[in-house]
C-alpha cells in the first residue's frame, strides 16, 4: 500500500520496488529488492559472521528469555541479552528455535560518524548482543539493511534519530564484512500536530 500511495502522489522511484500496470514490479541492478527473495543471502552473510567468530548461534526459548528480562526488572537492571549462548560453540540450527546474534566486543569503544551528531562514541557494554537472523530465516533490519546497502552501493544513510542508537552495530557489521559503511546522518523526527510520531504511510 505504502508503494501504491507513494505512486498516486507522483512520486515513482528509479529503483527498487514500485507499482506499474496495476502490479508491484522490481526494477534496477542491484536487486533483489523483495526481502524474501534475498533470504538465502542473509543466511549466507550471518553464517559467515558466525564462522568468523563475529556472530553465534542461540537456542534460548521464549520462556528463558522472559525469566531473564525479569529479573533483570527485579535488580533494576537493563534488560539485555544475558550472553547465555556467547560461547556455546552452538551448530546451525534447521529450522528449530536457534537465532543468530551479533557478538558484542568487549571492553570496546565503538565510533559513529554522523552528519549531525559528528563523532558519538558508545561504549560496547552499552551495546545488545542483537538478533541478526530469526528463527524463521528472515533478517532483522540491523542485519538486512548492512547487506542491503552494501549490495546496491548506497553511499548515504538518512534515516531518524529513533535508529541512532542502533548506528554502533551497524557498523560492527560492516567491520565485521571489511567494508566501507556509508555516511550516517540521524534526524530529528517530523511530529505529528499533537506531538506524536507520524506513521510511515
Amino acid at each position: 500500500r505504502m508503494v501504491q500511495t507513494l505512486n498516486l502522489l507522483g512520486l515513482i522511484p528509479d529503483e527498487g520496488v514500485c507499482y506499474e500496470d496495476n502490479k508491484i514490479i522490481q526494477k534496477g541492478d542491484y536487486g533483489p529488492y523483495i526481502q524474501s527473495e534475498a533470504l538465502a543471502d542473509y543466511r549466507s552473510h550471518a553464517e559467515q559472521l558466525v564462522a568468523q567468530g563475529f556472530a553465534y548461534w542461540c537456542d534460548c526459548t521464549p520462556a528463558r528469555l522472559e525469566e531473564v528480562r525479569r529479573l533483570q526488572t527485579a535488580n533494576h537492571l537493563p534488560s539485555r541479552y544475558d550472553g547465555h549462548c556467547r560461547e556455546r560453540n552452538l551448530e546451525p540450527q534447521g529450522g528449530g528455535n536457534g537465532v543468530v546474534r551479533l557478538k558484542i566486543p568487549d571492553n570496546t569503544e565503538i565510533t559513529v560518524k554522523d552528519i549531525i551528531h559528528g563523532l558519538v562514541r558508545t561504549q560496547s557494554r552499552e551495546v545488545d548482543d542483537q538478533i541478526l537472523l530469526k528463527s524463521d530465516g528472515y533478517p532483522t533490519y540491523h542485519l538486512a539493511n548492512v547487506v542491503d546497502d552494501h549490495r546496491m552501493n548506497i553511499t548515504h544513510v538518512i534515516r531518524g534519530d529513533e535508529w541512532l542508537p542502533s548506528a554502533p552495530k551497524h557498523i560492527l557489521l560492516y567491520k565485521a564484512f571489511g567494508w566501507e559503511p556509508p555516511l550516517f546522518a540521524h534526524l530529528p523526527l517530523l511530529l505529528a500536530p499533537g506531538g506524536g510520531k507520524l506513521s510511515k504511510r
